[in-house]
Order: C-alpha cells, then structure tokens, then sequence
C-alpha cells in the first residue's frame, strides 16, 4: 500500500509529469530524425488536457514527396543486378549437383 501511494504521489507530481513530458517528445524527435520518419506523440496530462508533439499535426498529414527519375533508375539498375546475381548462383547450384554425379577419372 505505501508503494502505491508513492506511485501516485510521484505521477501526480507536476515536476515529474514535466520532465517525463519533455523526455517523450525529445526521444520522439530523436526517432523522427534517425529513422527519418514522421512521428506523432500524443501526451495526456494529469488533469486530463491532450497535448501532442509537434505541435503542427498539419504537417505530418502532407503527402510524401514522389521519388524522382534518378531514384527510380537506380532502383531499377540494382533490380536487374539482383536477377543477373541471382540467375547466376541457380546456375552453379544446378552445375554442382550435376557435378557430384560424375566420377572423374584418375590416369
């Protein structure tokens, strides 16, 4: 019972409530940044009032940019490197079970 009430003391007090705010929207940030993606942190407050991170949801609600030519070329570049890389390790698989039938012959 002590537990509890220094569980509650301790989410009732303003200060801590501030600091536990501040470290979810900056580890928030952080993932935003080095996942590079949108992020949106919605955060309840002791008296009940909504607060979210960033500040301008608008933003997170704009459509992503399209990828441009030079993307999409690449991609289609490494796509087909990938199927050549691809065809040719079938090749030596088939190559070397077709090998382990064969004798060879010591003269």
């Amino acid at each position: 019972m002590a537990e509890e009430d220094k569980s509650k003391k301790k989410t009732n007090n303003p200060k801590y409530y501030q600091g536990r705010k501040e470290c979810i929207k900056r580890k928030s940030m952080e993932l935003a940044t080095l996942c590079d993606i949108k992020v949106c942190t919605i955060i309840t407050g002791t008296n009940g009032e909504l607060q979210t991170w960033p500040d301008n949801l608008d933003a997170l609600l704009e459509p992503e940019p399209e990828e441009d030519q030079g993307e999409k070329d690449l991609l289609m570049l490494v796509e087909s490197n990938l199927a050549a890389v691809n065809r040719r390790i079938h090749f030596v698989e088939n190559k070397n079970v077709a090998d382990k039938g064969k004798r060879k012959r010591i003269e």
